[in-house]
C-alpha cells in the first residue's frame, strides 16, 4: 500500500544521515543548553557583557536561519569558512578552553563571544534548512534527552566535549553540502500537509508562535530554575501538533479544525494573560501553544510573516515588562493590558477568507478574557538572609594578613567582609587577591582556581574546621598548600608561601606552639578558660603572649559584630559581640553596635551581660536600665530587678525627671509588696506620705501593706490555713 506514512516512514527515517545528524543535533544541543544554563546560572546578570552576548546569539541566529530559509543553497565560499572556522573550534574546545563554560565566560570572554556568534549562525543556518522529517528528528533528540534529564538530573558531563561534539556534527553538515547542492532528502517524496496550505489556518500558526516565544522568554525571567520541563512541554507539543496534521482524516474537516484552533488559542491566550499564576499553568500554555504552532504550520512561510511574528513577539514582552516594572492602579493596569489583545487578534482579523461575524466573535473573546482573568507577572523577591549562609566566627586576626584592605576580594568567603555573589570576573580581581570559600559549586571553584594558577595570580581559599560546616573539599585542596590556625585553614598556592603566617605580634618560639596545642579545635568557652588559667598562673612573656592571643580574638569577632550590623542583621550581630566580649571588654564601638541592635532585637536572657556592658557608659545607661528590669523580673530574679531600679530612679533624679523617678519608686515599692518585704517599703512609705500626706496613691499602697501583714498574722494563729496557704 503506498500511503503518505508509508512514504514517510521509508523517506523520513531511511535517509540516515540527515535523520541522525538532526537527531543527534536536537539531542547534544538540548545538553549543552542544560549544562551550560546551569553553570551561567552564577554569572552576575547585572554584568552588562551578558545581555550582550544574550542579544548576539539571538541576532546571530536569526541572521543564520532567515538566510538559510530563503537562500536553496550556501555559495561554497561561506560552507568552506564556516567548515574551517568548525575545525578551529573543535581543536580549541578540546585543547585552550577549560572544561567549565564559566569559567571560559570569566577569563576568555571575547573568544565566548566570538565563538558564540559563529556557533549561533551555523546552527541557524542549519535550522533554516530543516524540513519535515528533519524537523521531527531534530524535535525527538530535544524530547529524548529532555525525559532522559527528568529521570538523571546529576550530569556530569564536560563542557568542552559537548562542544565539540556539535561542531562535529556541523561539520558533518556543511560537508554535506558541499558534496551535494541539493538536500538528500529531496530525492525522495516530500511530505506536505493540506493542513498547512489552507488560507483560514494561516492566522492561527503567527498568533500562536508570538505567544510560545513571547511566553518562554518571560518564563526564563520570571521563573528562575531548572528549565527541563518547559523544554519538554514545548519539544513534545510541537512534535505531537506536527504528527497530528499527517493524518488523513483531519484534512477533510475543515470547520471542525478552524472551530478547534479558535478554542485552543483563545485557551492559550487565557493562560497568557494569568500571568501570577505561570508556576501553575506554564505546561497547559506551552502544550497548548506547541500543538497549535506543529499542528497549523504552513508548508512555505513568506519573509514578512517572520518579521511580523518578531514585532508580534516584540509588543508582548514590551508589554509584559512594562506591567511588571510600572506601578499602576489594577484598573490602570487592566485597562494597559488591553493593548494585547489587538496583538492577538491582528491576524485574525485581516484574514480575508474569514467572514465578519467569527473575527468580531474572536476580538470580544478575547477583550472579556483580559477584562474578567487579567493578573499582573508576581515580581520576584530575593532569598531572606539566612544565618545558615555564613559561617560561625572565626579568629582571623591571628593571620598576618589584613583582609580589611582593598587589596582583596572576597567570594562566599567566611570572613566577615562584603562578599561577591558570583565568582568574581577578570576585571574586578585585577591587582587584587582572591579570597574563595567553598561552600557550593566546588567543580567551577576548582577549574577557577586551575585558571588563577596558570596566571600566577594571588588567591587564597579559607575553610572552617567546624563540625557543623564540614565540606568535602579534599579534591579541590589537593594541589595547593595549607597552613593551619586555630579551628581554620588557609589553602594558597606555591608563589604565595612567604606572604602566609601568624601575625607578627604572636611569639615564634615554643610558646606559639604551647598555645596552638591547647586552642586548636577548642569551642570558644574552652579557649577562654585557656587563655585565663594562663594569666592566672603565668608570667612573663607567657601571659602577655595570652592577652595579645585574647585581644586578636575580640578584634576578630568584633570585625563580624561590625559586618553583621551593617547587613541590619542585629541578631547576629548580638551573637558575635556576645563571643568578643568574653575576651575582652567591648569597646565604645562595640557598644554603639549593640544599643542599635537592641533596640530591633527581641529581648533574650542571653543579651543581659551586654545590657550590663551598656549601664557602663552614659549614654547608654537609661536604655539598658529599662531594658534589665523587666528581664529580671520575668526570671524571678528580684536582687538584681531592685538594684536596677534604685540604679534608674537615681539617674532620674540627678537629671530632674521627678515624674519618671517617681513613677519607677512606685514600682519598686510594688516590688517589695510581693515580696512581703515590709522592712524596705514601711519606711518609703511612711516617708512619702509625710511628704505628700493628701496623696491617694500612697494612701492606698499603706491600706494594702496594712492588710497583707493582718492577713499574714491571721494565717499565723491557724497552722492548717497556713499549711494550706503554703502548699
Amino acid at each position: 500500500m503506498d500511503s503518505q506514512w508509508k512514504r514517510f516512514w521509508e523517506t523520513g527515517l531511511f535517509p540516515s544521515l540527515e535523520f541522525s545528524l538532526s537527531l543527534s543535533i536536537g539531542y547534544v544541543l538540548s545538553l549543552f543548553f542544560y549544562v551550560a544554563g546551569s553553570e551561567l546560572a552564577l554569572i552576575d546578570r547585572t554584568d552588562t557583557a551578558y545581555p550582550v552576548l544574550q542579544i548576539l546569539l539571538v541576532i546571530s541566529f536569526s541572521i543564520g536561519f532567515i538566510y538559510r530559509k530563503y537562500k536553496q543553497t550556501l555559495p561554497v565560499s561561506l560552507t568552506v569558512v564556516l567548515l574551517g572556522t568548525a575545525i578551529i573550534q573543535v581543536f580549541w574546545f578540546l585543547r585552550a578552553n577549560s572544561a567549565e563554560f564559566l569559567i571560559d565566560y570569566i577569563f576568555s570572554f571575547e573568544l565566548v563571544l566570538l565563538s558564540g556568534i559563529l556557533s549561533a549562525f551555523c546552527l541557524g543556518i542549519y535550522a533554516g534548512s530543516l524540513r519535515d522529517f528533519r524537523f521531527l528528528s531534530f524535535a525527538l533528540g530535544v524530547t529524548a534527552f529532555t525525559f532522559y534529564s527528568l529521570f538523571e538530573p546529576n550530569q556530569n558531563y564536560s563542557m568542552k566535549v559537548l562542544l565539540a561534539i556539535l561542531y562535529i556534527l556541523l561539520s558533518l553538515y556543511l560537508i554535506n553540502t558541499l558534496i551535494q547542492r541539493t538536500p538528500y532528502s529531496s530525492k525522495f517524496y516530500k511530505i506536505r500537509s493540506k493542513i498547512g496550505k489552507h488560507p483560514l489556518f494561516a492566522p492561527f500558526y503567527r498568533s500562536a508562535l508570538s505567544l510560545l516565544i513571547s511566553y518562554c522568554i518571560l518564563h526564563l525571567y520570571f521563573q528562575p530554575g531548572p528549565k527541563i520541563p518547559l523544554i519538554l512541554s514545548v519539544s513534545f507539543s510541537v512534535i505531537f501538533g506536527r504528527v497530528l496534521s499527517l493524518l488523513g482524516g483531519l484534512k477533510k474537516e475543515t470547520k471542525a479544525v478552524f472551530l478547534i484552533g479558535r478554542v485552543a488559542l483563545l485557551f492559550a491566550f487565557f493562560f497568557f494573560i494569568y500571568q501570577t499564576y505561570w508556576s501553575s499553568f506554564f505546561i497547559a500554555l506551552c502544550i497548548i501553544t506547541g500543538s497549535i504552532v506543529g499542528f497549523f504550520k504552513p508548508n512555505k512561510t513568506a519573509y514578512k510573516e517572520y518579521l511580523l511574528v518578531g514585532l508580534e513577539t516584540s509588543i508582548y514582552l514590551g508589554l509584559s515588562f512594562l506591567l511588571y516594572f510600572w506601578n499602576l492602579p489594577m484598573g490602570i493596569r487592566t485597562v494597559s493590558a488591553l493593548l494585547f489583545v489587538p496583538v492577538l487578534v491582528y491576524p485574525y482579523l485581516m484574514q480575508k477568507h474569514i467572514v465578519r461575524l467569527p473575527r468580531i466573535l474572536m476580538l470580544v473573546a478575547a477583550t472579556i478574557t483580559v477584562l474578567l482573568f487579567f493578573s499582573p507577572p508576581t515580581i520576584r523577591t530575593s532569598t531572606p538572609f539566612s544565618k545558615k549562609e555564613i559561617f560561625d566566627p572565626i579568629p582571623f586576626a591571628v593571620t598576618n594578613i589584613a583582609f580589611n584592605t582593598d587589596d582583596y576580594i572576597f567570594y562566599k568567603s567566611v570572613l566577615p567582609f562584603k562578599s561577591n555573589p558570583f565568582l568574581p570576573k577578570r576585571s574586578e580581581i585585577k591587582g587584587k587577591t582572591v579570597v574563595l570559600g567553598l561552600s557550593s559549586n566546588q567543580s567551577q571553584i576548582i577549574s577557577y582556581i586551575e585558571r588563577l594558577s596558570q596566571e600566577q595570580h594571588p588567591f587564597l581559599i579559607l575553610t572552617t574546621r567546624n563540625k557543623t560546616n564540614q565540606f568535602h573539599h579534599i579534591n579541590a585542596l589537593s594541589l595547593l598548600s595549607r597552613k593551619s590556625y586555630w579551628n581554620f585553614d588557609i589553602y594558597y598556592p606555591s608563589y604565595l608561601e612567604s606572604k602566609i603566617g601568624f601575625a607578627n605580634s604572636l611569639p615564634t618560639d615554643w610558646k606559639l606552639k604551647y598555645f596552638g596545642e591547647k586552642l586548636d579545635n577548642a569551642t570558644t568557652l574552652e579557649v577562654v578558660a585557656v587563655l585565663d588559667s594562663v594569666l592566672k598562673y603565668s608570667s612573663g612573656d607567657l601571659r602577655k603572649d595570652a592577652l595579645e592571643i585574647k585581644h586578636l580574638y575580640y578584634e576578630s569577632f568584633a570585625e563580624y559584630s561590625r559586618f553583621y550590623h551593617d547587613l541590619g542583621q542585629n541578631k547576629l550581630a548580638l551573637d558575635a559581640i556576645a563571643i568578643a566580649r568574653k575576651f575582652e571588654p567591648p569597646k565604645p564601638d562595640l557598644l554603639r553596635i549593640a544599643f542599635n541592635s537592641l533596640k530591633f532585637t527581641t529581648p533574650e536572657a542571653e543579651y543581659i551581660p551586654i545590657l550590663e556592658d551598656l549601664t557602663s557608659d552614659s549614654e547608654f545607661q537609661e536604655f539598658a536600665w529599662n531594658s534589665l528590669i523587666p528581664m529580671f523580673e520575668s526570671l524571678g530574679d528580684w536582687n538584681n530587678a531592685l538594684r536596677t531600679m534604685s540604679s534608674l530612679e537615681r539617674f532620674y533624679r540627678t537629671n530632674n525627671q521627678t515624674d519618671q523617678a517617681n513613677e519607677l519608686e512606685l514600682a519598686r515599692v510594688r516590688l517589695f509588696i510581693n515580696q512581703e518585704n515590709w522592712k524596705e517599703v514601711e519606711p518609703i512609705i511612711g516617708a512619702r506620705m509625710r511628704e505628700h500626706p493628701d496623696s491617694v496613691i500612697w494612701e492606698r499602697l499603706k491600706n494594702e501593706v496594712i492588710e497583707k501583714k493582718d492577713s499574714l498574722r491571721r494565717l499565723s494563729v491557724r497552722p492548717d490555713a497556713r499549711e494550706a496557704r503554703i502548699q
